[in-house]
C-alpha cells in the first residue's frame, strides 16, 4: 500500500451514524484514506462491509473490515497490533469513537436509572471509549485526530451542586473523571443519586464524561508539548434516525455524520484553536 494514505478508524460501525460515517470517509476526495470499519458483531459488520462495498464508493480510498469489541482490552490489542504490522508502529491518523448505545430497559430508554440499566449504559458509553482511546493513543501519528460522539443531552445544566464545576476543572485528571461516572453508577444503586447533583440519565452522564475527557486529553497534549500536535473532539451529531432514536428524528444518518467527518479531515484552524471542544453543525459550542 501507499505510504501516504492516511488510516482511520470507526468503531460500531456496523449500522446508523457510524457506518454513514464509514461511507462519508470513503466518498471524500482530498486526501487518500484506509478505512476500518469496526463492529463487536462479525456478521453485522460484514453486512456493512459489503453493503459499502457494493455501491462502489471511492476509487482512491480503501475500505476493509476487522472485528473490534471495545470492551474487550484483548479485542483492541489484538487489533492494534494487527495495525501496527500492517502500517507500523505509528498507525492510526483517525479515530471515530462510536461505539456504544442506550441500554434498554423496562423504563424509558434515555431516562430509565435502575442500577442495572445506569452500571451497563456508563460502561458501554464511557469506559469503552476511555480503553480504546488509551491504548490506541501511543499509536497515534502526528497530527492525528480522536473524535468522540456525544449527545445534546450532556449539558452542563443536568448537572447540579459542585459537578459542573468538577468536569470543567483543568486539575480533573482520569482517575477523577472516572471517580465521577462510578460514583454515578454507585449513587443510583443508592437512590441518592439527586443529592449528588446527577440527573436520571445514564447515557447523558457517559456522554458527558466523555466531553470532558476530549478536554481534558487537549490540556494534558498541550501542557506536556507532545510534538504530535494531537487534535480531539467531541461531537455532536444532531437528533438523528437510529434505532435509539426511532424514525420521526429529523436527521438522516448521513447529515449526522457531517461534522464528525468534517473534523476528522479538515484544515479548519479552528479545530486547533478550539481543541478538545464540543462540535455540532460544523461549529464549535460552548459546554
Amino acid at each position: 500500500m501507499n505510504d501516504d494514505r492516511l488510516v482511520a478508524v470507526v468503531t460500531g460501525a456496523n449500522r446508523g451514524i457510524g457506518k454513514a460515517i464509514v461511507r462519508r470517509l470513503l466518498l471524500q476526495t482530498e486526501k487518500p484514506l484506509v478505512v476500518y470499519l469496526t463492529a463487536r458483531n462479525i456478521d453485522r459488520g460484514q453486512q456493512a462491509f459489503d453493503d459499502l462495498r457494493r455501491e462502489q464508493l471511492s476509487s482512491q480510498n480503501e475500505l476493509r473490515f476487522h472485528q473490534l469489541d471495545v470492551s474487550d482490552h484483548q479485542s483492541i490489542a489484538a487489533f492494534i497490533s494487527y495495525l501496527s504490522l500492517v502500517h507500523g508502529s505509528l498507525c492510526i491518523d483517525i479515530l471515530v469513537n462510536n461505539a456504544g448505545g442506550v441500554v434498554k430497559s423496562k423504563d424509558t430508554v434515555v431516562r430509565s436509572c435502575d442500577p442495572d440499566t445506569a452500571q451497563r449504559t456508563v460502561h458501554l458509553n464511557y469506559f469503552t471509549a476511555i480503553n480504546m482511546t488509551t491504548l490506541t493513543m501511543p499509536h497515534m501519528r502526528p497530527h492525528g485526530r480522536i473524535v468522540f460522539m456525544v449527545t445534546a443531552l450532556a449539558h452542563l445544566g443536568i448537572f447540579s451542586g459542585d459537578l459542573p464545576k468538577v468536569l470543567t476543572s483543568d486539575d480533573l485528571n482520569l482517575n477523577g473523571l472516572n471517580i465521577v461516572e462510578n460514583g454515578f453508577v454507585s449513587s443510583v444503586g443508592k437512590g441518592s443519586f439527586s443529592s449528588y447533583g446527577f440527573p436520571p440519565m445514564p447515557f447523558a452522564v457517559a456522554k458527558a464524561g466523555l466531553i470532558a475527557y476530549a478536554r481534558m486529553l487537549a490540556r494534558i497534549s498541550t501542557n506536556t508539548h507532545d510534538p504530535r500536535d494531537l487534535l480531539f473532539a467531541a461531537v455532536c451529531p444532531g437528533y438523528v434516525k437510529t434505532d435509539m432514536t426511532g424514525p420521526f428524528a429529523p436527521l438522516t444518518p448521513d447529515q449526522g455524520a457531517e461534522t464528525p467527518v468534517y473534523v476528522a479531515l479538515s484544515n479548519d484552524r479552528r479545530l486547533w484553536r478550539h481543541n478538545g471542544g464540543l462540535w455540532k453543525h460544523l461549529k464549535p459550542l460552548k459546554w
